[in-house]
């Protein structure tokens, strides 16, 4: 397999906005420098299998190469996330949570796991856990003043949280 390129690597996870009906429309937030750093490891090319699987729709295939470099890097960022959204587009809704509350741990600042996570909270009936997500968003939004790199994700996260919280959970 050839090395995944930073590049590459971001793009694809762009790509992947329709990987569960509870997305931030405009896709994934920017990759992190860990990511970037690791352009040749192992790791960082099961994560882009993963990421593929993930476009392709393959949630199952997805969950299974997040649960591997789990093993490795149990509290990586971007892989909780990333098998957050798996378990999103399964709508296996408690499943995603404990990865998604680490991806929010891990990387406070990063909008994207705050939006899924109060998405994930709404569909499990936890709306005031949602609205804490929410509020984070919120603070972000005001100190960005849409003007930040992140501003695109944290609108996107608002919105997606709102229209997860104008439908019934399930």
């Amino acid at each position: 397999m050839t090395t995944v390129k930073p590049v590459i690597l971001g793009l694809a996870l762009l790509a992947i906005a329709g990987a569960a009906s509870a997305q931030v429309p405009r896709g994934m937030g920017p990759v992190s420098a860990d990511i970037q750093r690791r352009g040749n490891d192992s790791m960082t090319e099961r994560f882009g299998d993963g990421v593929r699987a993930l476009q392709a729709k393959n949630y199952v295939v997805a969950e299974s190469i997040f649960r591997d470099v789990l093993r490795q890097r149990p509290k990586h960022a971007e892989a909780n996330l990333m098998m957050g959204v798996s378990k999103m587009g399964q709508e296996q809704w408690a499943d995603a949570r404990p990865y998604l509350e680490m991806a929010v741990k891990a990387d406070p600042k990063n909008p994207d796991p705050k939006s899924r996570l109060g998405v994930t909270l709404v569909k499990l009936g936890d709306l005031e856990g949602a609205k804490e997500q929410r509020a984070a968003l919120e603070k972000m939004d005001a100190a960005c003043k849409g003007k930040c790199r992140n501003a695109e994700w944290i609108a996107g996260g608002l919105a997606m949280i709102d229209a997860a919280a104008l439908k019934p959970p399930a």
